[in-house]
Protein backbone atom coordinates (compact mmCIF):
# COMPACT_ATOMS: atom_id res chain seq x y z
CA UNK A 1 0.00 0.00 0.00
CA UNK A 2 1.44 3.44 -0.96
CA UNK A 3 2.16 5.74 1.97
CA UNK A 4 -0.44 8.67 2.26
CA UNK A 5 0.24 12.56 3.12
CA UNK A 6 -1.70 14.69 5.61
CA UNK A 7 -3.93 15.54 3.42
CA UNK A 8 -4.95 11.93 2.49
CA UNK A 9 -3.45 11.77 -1.14
CA UNK A 10 -0.84 9.46 -1.88
CA UNK A 11 3.00 10.72 -1.44
CA UNK A 12 6.39 9.59 -1.63
CA UNK A 13 7.89 7.56 1.00
CA UNK A 14 9.05 10.56 2.98
CA UNK A 15 5.42 11.94 2.87
CA UNK A 16 5.30 14.47 0.30
CA UNK A 17 2.78 14.28 -2.41
CA UNK A 18 3.29 12.25 -5.60
CA UNK A 19 3.95 14.81 -8.40
CA UNK A 20 1.52 13.65 -11.08
CA UNK A 21 1.65 16.25 -13.33
CA UNK A 22 1.93 15.21 -17.16
CA UNK A 23 4.09 18.41 -18.24
CA UNK A 24 7.34 20.41 -16.84
CA UNK A 25 6.27 23.86 -15.44
CA UNK A 26 8.05 26.74 -16.80
CA UNK A 27 8.22 30.18 -15.35
CA UNK A 28 8.05 33.31 -17.47
CA UNK A 29 11.11 35.82 -17.71
CA UNK A 30 9.19 38.02 -19.59
CA UNK A 31 5.99 40.17 -18.47
CA UNK A 32 2.36 38.06 -19.75
CA UNK A 33 -0.65 39.10 -18.84
CA UNK A 34 -4.13 37.35 -18.79
CA UNK A 35 -7.72 39.65 -19.98
CA UNK A 36 -11.14 37.97 -20.57
CA UNK A 37 -13.67 37.75 -22.95
CA UNK A 38 -14.16 42.31 -22.21
CA UNK A 39 -10.73 43.07 -21.89
CA UNK A 40 -10.61 43.02 -18.05
CA UNK A 41 -7.45 42.38 -16.95
CA UNK A 42 -7.25 39.00 -14.68
CA UNK A 43 -4.05 38.96 -13.45
CA UNK A 44 0.18 37.97 -14.51
CA UNK A 45 0.99 34.56 -16.49
CA UNK A 46 3.29 33.35 -14.12
CA UNK A 47 4.07 29.22 -14.91
CA UNK A 48 2.81 27.68 -17.73
CA UNK A 49 2.90 24.09 -19.28
CA UNK A 50 1.39 22.02 -21.54
CA UNK A 51 -1.58 21.55 -19.55
CA UNK A 52 -2.17 24.75 -18.35
CA UNK A 53 -0.96 28.05 -16.50
CA UNK A 54 -1.19 29.79 -13.16
CA UNK A 55 -1.87 33.39 -12.78
CA UNK A 56 -1.32 36.29 -9.97
CA UNK A 57 -4.73 37.28 -9.93
CA UNK A 58 -4.67 41.09 -10.62
CA UNK A 59 -7.83 42.58 -9.09
CA UNK A 60 -10.27 41.18 -6.68
CA UNK A 61 -12.56 40.83 -9.77
CA UNK A 62 -10.25 38.76 -11.40
CA UNK A 63 -10.84 36.67 -8.32
CA UNK A 64 -14.33 36.46 -8.55
CA UNK A 65 -14.07 35.79 -12.19
CA UNK A 66 -11.65 33.15 -11.74
CA UNK A 67 -13.99 30.99 -9.45
CA UNK A 68 -13.09 27.43 -9.35
CA UNK A 69 -14.89 24.84 -12.32
CA UNK A 70 -15.15 28.46 -13.97
CA UNK A 71 -14.80 27.84 -18.06
CA UNK A 72 -13.80 30.82 -19.91
CA UNK A 73 -12.08 31.93 -22.91
CA UNK A 74 -8.80 33.72 -21.70
CA UNK A 75 -6.09 35.97 -23.95
CA UNK A 76 -2.55 36.16 -22.94
CA UNK A 77 -1.26 39.36 -24.10
CA UNK A 78 2.68 39.52 -24.42
CA UNK A 79 3.72 43.38 -25.11
CA UNK A 80 7.17 42.62 -25.37
CA UNK A 81 6.56 40.65 -28.35
CA UNK A 82 3.24 42.33 -29.27
CA UNK A 83 1.34 38.88 -28.89
CA UNK A 84 -1.92 37.86 -28.09
CA UNK A 85 -3.11 34.08 -27.84
CA UNK A 86 -6.93 33.27 -27.14
CA UNK A 87 -7.42 30.24 -25.26
CA UNK A 88 -10.33 27.71 -23.58
CA UNK A 89 -9.54 27.23 -19.93
CA UNK A 90 -10.73 25.49 -16.90
CA UNK A 91 -9.90 26.69 -13.25
CA UNK A 92 -8.63 24.28 -11.54
CA UNK A 93 -7.17 25.42 -8.15
CA UNK A 94 -7.57 28.26 -6.07
CA UNK A 95 -4.91 29.76 -3.71
CA UNK A 96 -4.33 32.36 -1.53
CA UNK A 97 -1.98 33.94 -3.98
CA UNK A 98 -2.43 32.22 -7.22
CA UNK A 99 -5.17 30.62 -9.51
CA UNK A 100 -4.30 27.25 -11.92
CA UNK A 101 -6.13 27.03 -15.01
CA UNK A 102 -6.30 24.14 -17.19
CA UNK A 103 -6.37 24.27 -20.86
CA UNK A 104 -9.82 22.51 -22.30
Amino acid sequence: MKPKNQSGRPAKDDGRPLDRRQFERIELASTAFAVDANGNELGRVVEISGGGFLLKPATPFARISLAMGARLVITIVEPANVKQTSLNVEVRRVLSDSIGLRFV
